[in-house]
């Protein structure tokens, strides 16, 4: 009866927050879902003190390098780069597509996948628009940022939630998870470029030479608001990434690095008159913290009665084929699984069926590669995906969950099949 109380809970909240009621947030669904099992006495206090432990570091992380990345965003630091690559390949637009899933990359490499989203698909519908192409060549630059978002997120330690709270589950260090997935990561960056490109370019070529005179697009510089706190943002970002690496060494969460950073963003703004601490405050994804504590409190009772015990049964078997066969069903099933309930929860369930199995070194970063590239063959497998169709929908463009879903089978298998076998390289 438990088991099927806690997986009622977590079908009803997941359900939730796909269908957004009324554009209820996703934090407010997955809290009033872990009060109930609460309330069924199905958890108990030293559970959230179990999962806030698992997830504090990767949560304020997250919320620093958002922080970080608004303010950017807000001195035009994001469109001045957009801006430099339209206006070098307007006429040729698969160059053009090139060089904004290249920027998304980036954008997503060394920030964060969510802000990916929030500032690269704005810039993209305009720029689409501006240049007056076809819905097809528009969904071609559209889903092409979309899947960097994701499938970019695999390199460094805090492109993604799921990154952080794999690493903080496992212990790896910046340096240490680098060192592994770094190249997975660039050949997921690769194959995504050369997927979508293949995919799409005939119909981009078609267009070639009807885009706007060079004079529809503003130049690069205007978007800057202040070049001195432009040039300081370069320095913040060097810093950031040293303090990272550094982190292991002098003691200090990751978390602690990336509030510094915003701080440090957000003080030199406010000197030079940009900003002001209520709405920068107020911007912050606070509710990430809730939402991240509250769905893997869910996933963690189903684990406790049993809804989730199959999965390790499943895992262990692929173990023993070998680490390439390892490597690719392990990575195949992780990403099942989060296309199927999502990659947040998905983590907690992957990292407890792998300690559980005590499987092979190479689990940890198959499931990396599951729950960031694998994500994205439905649109429910990232919160990523989610925010991506809604900002369609608000740029005029409708998506059908069947539209998606056949894109996302296409274009995700062999972008997830090249990175695993990266993997199986690295490791090899």
């Amino acid at each position: 009866m438990a088991m099927l109380v806690a997986v009622s809970v977590f079908t009803a909240s997941l359900a939730l927050i796909v269908w957004k009621p009324k554009g209820v947030h996703e934090a407010v669904v997955a809290l009033i879902g872990a009060a109930l099992l609460f309330g069924a006495r199905l958890l108990a206090p030293e559970d959230a003190a179990y999962i806030w432990g698992f997830v504090w570091n990767a949560t304020f992380s997250l919320i620093g390098i958002m922080l970080f990345t608004t303010l950017l965003d807000a001195n035009g630091f994001f469109r001045w780069a957009a801006l430099h690559i339209v206006r070098t390949f307007h006429h040729k637009q698969l160059r053009l597509l090139i060089g904004l899933c290249a920027l998304a990359a980036a954008i997503t490499v060394f920030f964060n996948n969510d802000g990916t989203i929030l500032i690269m698909i704005p810039i993209v519908l305009e720029v689409t628009a501006l240049l007056q192409l076809s819905r097809r060549s528009r969904i071609a630059f559209l889903l092409g940022v979309g899947l960097m978002a994701d499938t970019a997120s695999a390199p460094l330690m805090m492109s993604n939630l799921t990154n952080i709270l794999t690493a903080d589950f496992f212990d790896l260090s910046f340096g240490e998870y680098a060192r592994t997935m770094f190249m997975p990561g660039l050949a997921a960056i690769l194959a995504t470029i050369t997927v979508t490109a293949g995919y799409f370019g005939r119909s981009i070529r078609n267009e070639e030479g009807r885009a706007h005179a060079p004079e529809s697009f503003p130049e690069p510089a205007s978007a800057v608001s202040h070049k001195g706190l432009f040039y300081l943002s370069w320095l913040i970002i060097a810093a950031i990434m040293a303090g990272y690496l550094l982190a292991e060494k002098i003691g200090v969460p990751v978390a602690a690095i990336a509030l510094t950073g915003a701080a440090v963003q957000w003080l030199a703004g406010m000197a030079v008159g940009q900003g002001n601490i209520k709405t920068t405050l107020r911007g912050a994804p606070w509710l990430i913290v809730v939402f991240a504590l509250s769905m893997n409190l869910i996933v963690y009772s189903m684990y406790l009665h049993g809804a989730v015990s199959w999965f390790p049964r499943v895992l262990e078997p692929m173990t023993e084929q070998g680490p390439l066969l390892g490597i690719v069903g392990s990575g195949v099933l992780f990403s099942l699984l989060s296309a199927a309930v999502n990659n947040l929860p998905a983590v907690l369930v992957s990292s407890l069926a792998i300690e559980q199995t005590i499987g092979p070194h190479y689990l940890p970063f198959a499931s990396l590669l599951g729950t960031s590239v694998g994500a994205k063959l439905t649109p429910i497998g990232s919160l990523a995906t989610l925010l991506w169709l809604q900002l369609l929908r608000r740029g005029g463009i409708e998506m059908t969950w069947r539209e998606y879903a056949k894109y996302g089978l296409l274009l995700t298998a062999p972008i997830l099949l090249c990175s695993l076998l990266t993997l199986w390289l690295i490791l090899k």
